[in-house]
């Protein structure tokens, strides 16, 4: 999935979240320059996204509850790449635990 012409989403999910908890803004900012803040809506877009879903916690761990917002994530925007969806599963993990 791109955003715009000139970059993936995947690849903004990834570096958007690459060292959370700890932010990461010089470096997605030079990355994307002008387009920083919409490289930046679509990453949290997608990131609101996940944190809607809403595992069974009476049948999934914590682990599980990532690996499936990983694959809900992915049947709604099946162009996203592992990394990226492993991205989003860790996020999500970080913020329910």
């Amino acid at each position: 999935m791109t955003l715009g012409d000139d970059f993936s989403l995947s690849d903004a999910i990834a570096l958007y979240l690459k060292r959370y908890p700890g932010k990461n803004d010089e470096e997605f900012n030079a990355q994307y320059g002008s387009a920083s803040d919409s490289a930046l809506a679509g990453v949290k877009s997608i990131l609101r996204e996940a944190m809607q879903i809403e595992p069974d916690w009476d049948r999934l761990s914590l682990n599980e509850a990532g690996d499936y917002v990983e694959s809900v994530i992915h049947d709604r925007y099946p162009d996203l790449n592992a990394k990226a969806l492993e991205a989003i599963g860790n996020y999500y993990t970080f913020l329910m635990r």
